[in-house]
């Protein structure tokens, strides 16, 4: 079970970075007593820096035995599937969680190259990202540190800091009703192919307009099952667009490593961290 955290904070910057920065956070705590959790896909981007230690350890592979690892600023691209962290590196980190698509102004590749993979930040920022947690490891307080994170991301800037309307349309219409418009609807609404609109989303986003659908549908469904009683999936495949229950555990199986009741039992609280053994 998670342990509650020492210190967590927050903040939301203001415009221009707030139409594509979710939050800043800052968290500090006693790690959980298992050794890794599955994290889930939910269709965005984070950026993660370690500040106890200078790395970040990813697990793939049979039984999630094959150790990679990274330094300890990187930036977690758009998953397809859930990806395996080291929980003991949870107990002092600092981040952003970007909205859909809002890495696009910030990092040189499109979002379609840094698909399903955490990627040094000294690689995409060089001497910056090389730089940066000896920086905010610096910087006295939490707080000092998420403003110098927020003012790191304003310099860095290398797009115009103005959301696409196209990619903004579409990505309104699938988060909150996935099932409910196709590519052909999304690209008519906004007056591009759907070839070209299919490109522009996916560069921006990091994945293609269905798959990013696929992920809502299943977060969609995460939310439903803490409602379920969760023996009879049914109604849960019912209401969230699945052709039926047999499905609904396929897409669960395919995104998460896991059937619905497995997950339902080792999801830590409604957040998208799934404990492993």
């Amino acid at each position: 079970m998670s342990h509650r955290p020492v210190l967590y904070c927050t903040h939301r910057p203001g415009p221009p970075l707030d139409r594509f920065v979710d939050q800043l956070w800052y968290w500090e705590g006693v790690p959980p007593a298992h050794d890794k959790d599955r994290l889930l896909p939910g269709g965005s981007c984070g950026l993660i820096v370690n500040l106890i230690e200078d790395e970040n350890r990813l697990y793939s592979g049979p039984d999630d035995g094959v150790v990679n690892r990274l330094p300890g600023a990187v930036l977690s691209a758009a998953y397809s599937r859930y990806f395996v962290i080291d929980t003991r590196e949870q107990r002092a980190n600092v981040g952003v969680r970007f909205h859909p698509g809002g890495t696009w102004p910030f990092f040189d590749p499109a979002g379609d190259e840094l698909r399903d993979q955490h990627v040094a930040l000294r690689d995409l920022w060089g001497s910056a990202g090389d730089t940066l947690r000896e920086r905010l490891l610096a910087a006295p307080t939490p707080r000092a540190k998420l403003a110098l994170l927020e003012a790191e991301l304003l310099e860095r800037a290398i797009r115009p800091l103005h959301r696409r309307a196209e990619v903004d349309f579409a990505l309104a219409r699938l988060s909150a009703a996935p099932n409910d418009h196709s590519i052909a609807m999304l690209s008519e609404h906004v007056g591009l192919s759907a070839r070209r609109f299919t490109r522009l989303f996916t560069l921006e986003v990091g994945l293609t307009p269905k798959v990013y659908a696929r992920i809502q549908r299943f977060q969609h469904a995460l939310d439903c099952m803490l409602q379920s009683n969760g023996s009879d999936w049914t109604d849960v495949a019912q209401t969230c667009g699945y052709f039926d229950q047999s499905h609904f555990i396929r897409e669960c199986r395919s995104l998460s490593g896991f059937t619905p009741t497995e997950l339902a039992a080792r999801r830590i609280g409604d957040s998208d961290h799934i404990a492993l053994s």
